[in-house]
């Protein structure tokens, strides 16, 4: 049966590992935005839960690299399972992304909506 090489093994768990960092960066994101009003409040919720998910992904990612590097014999079905829950924690990261960027779209239309209005009133005060 074929190996795995400690080589690969040691790059899924690094890669865990830096998953793991991702989802507690994306959990803080969401939190802070659960301070925010309106969605941003709704979306950081459900942001600070992706970022939950990342991180229980990373760890059974993390998980099964370890078992890949120890037990050379399962070290193929470990391996797969490692980068399985890896790509997980990836689509786990690009929707809490996505959400992040929807509400700052938002925020920034709301914005500029203030901007424009607060210009119109201004000019019709001078006039």
């Amino acid at each position: 049966m074929h190996e795995i090489s400690p080589q690969s093994a040691e790059a899924a768990l690094r890669h865990a590992e830096i998953a793991q960092k991702h989802g507690e960066s994306i959990e803080t994101v969401g939190k802070i935005l659960q301070g925010q009003e309106g969605a941003s409040a709704d979306v950081g919720q459900v942001i600070e839960e992706r970022g939950q998910w990342i991180q229980e992904h990373a760890q059974a990612s993390k998980e099964y690299a370890k078992l890949a590097q120890i037990n050379k014999a399962a070290s193929t079905e470990a391996y797969v399972m490692a980068t399985s829950e890896h790509g997980k924690a990836v689509e786990e990261h690009v929707a809490a992304v996505k959400a992040y960027l929807a509400v700052a779209q938002e925020n920034l239309e709301q914005r500029r909506a203030e901007q424009v209005e607060h210009r119109i009133l201004s000019e019709h005060e001078q006039a």
